[in-house]
C-alpha cells in the first residue's frame, strides 16, 4: 500500500505532520477519497497544496478542495532544465543566471515575469521548444509571481519538507510491515515528531536571547515569537539599522509614502495610513510568509514604537500557537492545553526530582548516600511486588480486547490487501543523464591477461585478448 503523509509547517518552522493515509491505488477516484478524509477530518481546506506533477493529484485536488492552490515543485522542474535544453545551453552561465533570476524571483508581478520568461526565449532560441512553451502555459502552477497575493505561499515552493519527512518515516518503518506494525512504527514517528516539538517550545521559552540593537521592539519580539522565529526577525531589524536608508517621506491624503532603498540599490515603497494605524510594503513578505520585512521596521524605528502592534503578530508564529483553543467538533471548541495526562505530567515531574536528587548525591556524605540508596531499592520492591499481584484483568490480552470491545475471533474475516502495481514499485526508466551518472561512478575493467584498465570501446578479457 502506498503511504501518503501531508506535511506542514509548525511554530518553529520545522515539518509536521498533519494526518496520513494508505491507498492501494495512485488514481483519481483513491486520491479523491483520500483528500475528502483528509478535509472532513481537519475541518477546514488548507491555502496552498505542493505535490509534484502527478496528473491524478492534478485533477482530484480541485474536484475537492474549491479555496486551496495546488502548486507544482519548484525544485522538480528546474532540475529537468538541463535535459530538455541540451548540453550545450545548459553549461551557459549567462543563460542559467537568468533563467534563475525570473523563476525563483519572489519581487516579480505576473506581467513582468511573463516578459521576462519571453525574452529569454528569444534571446537564446527556445520559442519552439516544446517543454519551456508548456512550462510557461503552465506558470499559474509554479512561478512564485501568481502566489503573491497567497497567504503563506512564500513558505512552500518545493516538496523538500515532504521529502524530508518520508526519510524520517522510513527510519521507523519498513515495506513489509503488517498494518499492526506499521501502525506501531508510525506512533514512534510521531512520538520523535512531538519530543523535538516539546525541545524547541522549551527552548524558546528558557532561554535569554543576546539583543543586537537597542531597539525596545526587538525585546518585545523575543517575548513573542519562537526561538527560531525571533531569529528571522532580528536579522530583519538589523537590516534596518544598517542596511537601509529612507530616500524620501511624503504624505497624500492621510498617508505617508516612505522610499526606502536597500543594500542591492533596490527600490520599495511603505505606505503608512495615519487613520487606521495600517502599514503596508509593496514587497509583500507579510503575505508571503507570514512575517514582517525590514522595509516595515524602517517604519516603525521612525515612529518610535516600543512593540510590535498584534495585528502583524501571526499567531502560527507565537510561542502559544499549539495552545490555543483550535478543534472544532459538532460546534463545540477544545483547548488543547486544558486536555494534558495528570498521569504524564506527574511522572515527567517526578523524573525530574529523580535526575535533581541524583546530582545532589554526587556531594553528598557516604552515609547519606546509603540511605537515600536504601530508600529508592525499597520503593522500587513495593512497584515491583504490585506489578506482580496483577489480576488477570489487568494483563496484555485482556487490555487489548477491553480496549477493541471483542474479543479474538476464531475465524478471520479480514484479509490483507490486495497488491497493486504504483509508480516506483517497478523498475524505473533511468534518463540519459542518470545513467552518465552512475557510468561515471564505475571503475574500469582490468585485463588479467595484459593487466590493462580499457575503455568502453576496448573493453575486453582473458578469453579474447588481442596478445
Amino acid at each position: 500500500m502506498v503511504f501518503t503523509p501531508f506535511t506542514g509547517i509548525d511554530n518553529h518552522k520545522k515539518s509536521i505532520t498533519f494526518a496520513a493515509g494508505l491507498l492501494t491505488e495512485e488514481d483519481i477516484a483513491s486520491y479523491v477519497w483520500l483528500f475528502e478524509h483528509f478535509k472532513k477530518a481537519m475541518g477546514a481546506e488548507p491555502k496552498v497544496i505542493v505535490t509534484d506533477q502527478d496528473l491524478a493529484m492534478r485533477q482530484a485536488i480541485p474536484v475537492v478542495f474549491n479555496e486551496a492552490r495546488h502548486r507544482f515543485c519548484m525544485w522538480h522542474i528546474m532540475c529537468k532544465v538541463g535535459e530538455k535544453i541540451g548540453s550545450v545551453l545548459s553549461k551557459n552561465e549567462i543563460f542559467r543566471k537568468k533563467l534563475n533570476s525570473v523563476v525563483w524571483s519572489s519581487y516579480l508581478e505576473p506581467l513582468e515575469f511573463e516578459n521576462e520568461w519571453r525574452a529569454i526565449m528569444e534571446e537564446f532560441d527556445l520559442v519552439n521548444n516544446n517543454w519551456f512553451v508548456q512550462m510557461f502555459e503552465l506558470r499559474i502552477f509554479w512561478i512564485p509571481a501568481y502566489f503573491r497575493d497567497v497567504p503563506m505561499a512564500g513558505l512552500l515552493r518545493t516538496t523538500s519538507r515532504s521529502e524530508g519527512e518520508n526519510g524520517v518515516f522510513s527510519r521507523f518503518t519498513t515495506p513489509l510491515s503488517s498494518p499492526v506494525q506499521f501502525y506501531m512504527q508510525f506512533e514512534r514517528a510521531l512520538d520523535s515528531q512531538r519530543h523535538n516539538h516539546a525541545k524547541l517550545t522549551s527552548d524558546s521559552d528558557g532561554n535569554i536571547l543576546e539583543m543586537k540593537t537597542p531597539l525596545l521592539i526587538e525585546k518585545h519580539a523575543s517575548t513573542v515569537y519562537t526561538l527560531s522565529i525571533f531569529y528571522d526577525i532580528q536579522k530583519e531589524i538589523c537590516t534596518t539599522c544598517f542596511n537601509f536608508r529612507v530616500l524620501s517621506v511624503r504624505e497624500d491624503g492621510g498617508i505617508l509614502y516612505y522610499e526606502i532603498k536597500d543594500g542591492s540599490d533596490r527600490k520599495f515603497t511603505v505606505e503608512h495610513n495615519v487613520t487606521e494605524k495600517k502599514v503596508i510594503c509593496s514587497c509583500k513578505m507579510f503575505g508571503r510568509i507570514g512575517l514582517l520585512c525590514s522595509h516595515t521596521f524602517v517604519v516603525f524605528k521612525d515612529l518610535n514604537f516600543d512593540k510590535i502592534p498584534m495585528k502583524y503578530v501571526l499567531t502560527r508564529w507565537t510561542k502559544d500557537a499549539s495552545l490555543k483553543p483550535i478543534f472544532h467538533i459538532d460546534g463545540l471548541t477544545f483547548d488543547q492545553g486544558a486536555g494534558m495526562d495528570e498521569r504524564k505530567v506527574l511522572l515527567a515531574q517526578l523524573w525530574g526530582d529523580m535526575q535533581c536528587c541524583t546530582s545532589l548525591a554526587e556531594e553528598a556524605k557516604m552515609d547519606k548516600l546509603v540511605e537515600f540508596e536504601q530508600v529508592i531499592k525499597q520503593q522500587k520492591l513495593i512497584l515491583m511486588t504490585e506489578q506482580a499481584d496483577l489480576s488477570p484483568t489487568h494483563r496484555k490480552n485482556t487490555v487489548i480486547e477491553s480496549y477493541c470491545e471483542s474479543s479474538k475471533p476464531s475465524e478471520i474475516s479480514i484479509l490483507p490487501p490486495r497488491k497493486a502495481k504504483n509508480k516506483g514499485s517497478g523498475k524505473r526508466m533511468k534518463g540519459k543523464k542518470k545513467l552518465a551518472i552512475d557510468a561515471s561512478k564505475k571503475g574500469l575493467r582490468k585485463c588479467h591477461a595484459c593487466d590493462a584498465y580499457l575503455e568502453n570501446d576496448k573493453r575486453h578479457d582473458s578469453r579474447n585478448c588481442p596478445l
